[in-house]
């Protein structure tokens, strides 16, 4: 096999491991807003570990609302580690949380 064969499967796996497009200002303000919620309303905050090695894309509504999608494990009130997903509907500023539903991911 002559290296000119191998060139496309060796740039096609190069490729796999490039993380996303980098956040937007605005939409790395409503991952901080969804963040802090989070942070904010949780039983134990310092038990929270963030999952994951590369942020899901923020999603755009017609509207101008962006939807944050963040996973997370945090301890509940009796000190077990639980996954959790919580996804963060933020206001067009970015900053002002419109709605979080967080449900175990389990």
């Amino acid at each position: 096999m002559n290296k000119l064969t191998l060139l496309p499967l060796i740039l096609a796996l190069a490729a796999c491991g490039k993380p996303g497009v980098p956040d937007t200002p605005l939409e790395a303000a409503a991952r901080r807003t969804c963040s802090a919620t989070i942070e904010a309303r949780a039983t134990n905050p310092k038990s929270i570990a963030w999952l994951g090695d590369t942020p899901t894309p923020v999603k755009h509504g017609a509207n101008g609302q962006m939807e944050v999608a963040i996973t997370f494990s945090a301890k509940d009130a009796l000190g077990t580690a639980v996954s959790m997903l919580a996804i963060c509907q933020v206001g067009a500023d970015g900053k002002t949380l419109v709605n979080i539903a967080v449900k175990d991911s389990r």
